[in-house]
């Protein structure tokens, strides 16, 4: 099995080295392979294997420790957002019925007031846990599920998406062919572990590099740790990126060892990349990934050389990582011109079993072994991917197809606008409508018709939107993703209030 034999070769040929760190102590892969010994022990002799295990907890190393007994006991860990609100929660376990909970103390302060019959393990006493002396066993088989991962529900219900062994044993190996790494590496996981970023944290224990995780993300943290631990790759999301770039402690750190930033889930404005670049003294390593896909299944390097971008604020994300295939498709399936927006879809065996006990959705997302990203995209003439938009956030404004990346695009150019999302709001006039809702630099900063002036000198007149909406944040997940049914739902009402014929 993939991640048992991760953490027993790895025992064997580095046991003095550290394998896990975070704030409160540091793990070598001798006490990683004890602890993960003894937590796998303990399900096992509690739980039949195939038994779901909800983790609720907030980040700390033993979440790691906790997906890898799980895959060697042949339990299903089910992470839960430690975010999320009360009836959130009760839905998540209810569709997966947990055998027995992981978790920390306030996890464990919520289990028992809504859910006084889980079974509940302290997620802190792991490291006393006593274990048996040999190889990490393990149980089931690669394709056995191992996970299920709840989407973060950008749109609607989140769906739980089911994983196996054999997802992350593809990644790794892909990832150790795409990014040079080893014992010597030390990465730092700045984002939640309880979502699909956890699967770099298994693609560098796979290379016996060092996993760094934190907390909580704030920038005066991040930087700390980037210093004391003389972290050399990081993975983070723009919005994370944009607010270390803020930090006043930033022109004092010494970030000499870092080499490369890892960043995905949103996309990225140029002007930020480029600061980032400068700011830290590091290469920048665009990835896409979708829950659905098992992880990153497309990259972009620094030293990639994609062509011009086929529509303004268009994201590229590069070329497959080895074992995916991908293809641009039209609405009829067929392989889309070069230059030709389409459905990017996505193959290969690092894509999930499907949604947990929803096969009509899991029909629906894979046919014919191909996973419908509902991204729209195309494929530029030097062969790198482009990102237009989500499929669900197109618009659709009097028959005509405004993409909400370009007013975005043109949008940032303001000094004035800190951040931005465009949205469809329903219009009785014109079908849909965009709305963009502005985070401005400080409150005085927004200007209406300053915004208006960018649209009229970048966009036609169809794709400038009715409203300019000034918000004190974006609402972004946990993994810097907007939030956009939030923003749809107050673009809605704003529309119906005051259009006008």
């Amino acid at each position: 099995m993939w991640l048992a034999d991760v953490v027993d070769r790895n025992r064997i040929r580095y046991p003095d080295r550290p394998a896990l760190r975070d704030s409160r102590r540091e793990v070598t892969w001798a006490q990683l392979h004890h602890e993960v010994t003894a937590l796998a022990g303990e399900l096992g002799q509690q739980l039949p294997p195939g038994s779901r295990v909800a983790m609720l907890s907030g980040n700390r190393l033993e979440m790691i420790e906790t997906y890898l007994a799980c895959a060697a006991a042949g339990m299903v860990v089910v992470p839960v957002n430690p975010g999320l609100t009360e009836p959130e929660i009760a839905d998540i376990l209810a569709r997966v019925d947990p055998a027995l909970a992981v978790a920390d103390l306030a996890g464990r302060g919520r289990l028992a007031a809504s859910h006084p019959d889980l079974p509940a393990l302290a997620i802190e006493e792991v490291p006393g846990l006593s274990a048996a002396k040999g190889p990490l066993s393990s149980v089931g088989s690669l394709t056995d599920p191992f996970a299920i991962m709840f989407t973060s529900a950008t749109t609607g219900r989140p769906k739980g998406v089911v994983v196996d062994q054999r997802s992350l044993q593809l990644k790794a190996l892909s990832w150790v062919g795409e990014v040079p790494c080893g014992p010597s590496t030390v990465f730092l996981n700045a984002c939640p572990l309880f979502h699909g970023s956890v699967v770099q944290a298994f693609n560098y224990l796979a290379s016996a590099s060092t996993i760094g995780v934190l907390d909580g993300f704030t920038p005066r943290a991040c930087l700390v740790a980037l210093q004391r631990w003389g972290v050399q790759h990081m993975l983070a999301v723009p919005s994370m990126l944009r607010l270390l770039l803020e930090a006043h402690e930033l022109a004092t750190a010494d970030l000499r060892a870092l080499e490369l930033v890892i960043h995905g889930a949103a996309p990225m404005p140029p002007e930020l990349a480029e600061q980032v670049r400068t700011a830290l003294g590091a290469d920048l390593m665009t990835i896409f990934g979708i829950t659905e896909g098992g992880g990153p299944t497309l990259a972009l390097r620094d030293f990639d050389r994609p062509a011009a971008p086929p529509v303004p604020g268009a994201v590229c994300v590069g070329l497959p990582m080895l074992g995916t295939s991908f293809r641009i498709a039209r609405a009829d399936g067929t392989p889309a011109d070069v230059g030709e927006i389409g459905e990017l879809r996505l193959r290969g065996d690092g894509l999930m079993l499907g949604y947990w006990r929803d096969p009509a959705a899991t029909a629906e997302a894979v046919q014919d072994g191909w996973l419908n990203t509902r991204d729209l995209g195309c494929l530029d003439a030097n062969g790198y991917i482009w990102v237009v938009d989500r499929r669900n956030d197109l618009i659709n404004r009097g028959g005509q197809n405004v993409y909400p990346a370009e007013i975005e695009h043109a949008l940032r150019r303001s000094p004035n606008v800190a951040d931005i999302a465009v949205v469809p709001a329903a219009s009785t006039i014109w079908g849909q409508t965009p709305v963009a809702f502005i985070q401005p630099t400080a409150p005085e900063a927004f200007e209406e018709a300053e915004l208006l002036a960018l649209c009229v000198t970048w966009l036609a007149s169809y794709k400038r939107p009715s409203r300019f909406v000034p918000v004190p944040r974006i609402p972004r997940s946990p993994a810097g993703k907007i939030l956009r049914n939030q923003l749809r739902e107050r673009a809605d009402a704003l529309i119906a209030e005051g259009e006008q014929p």
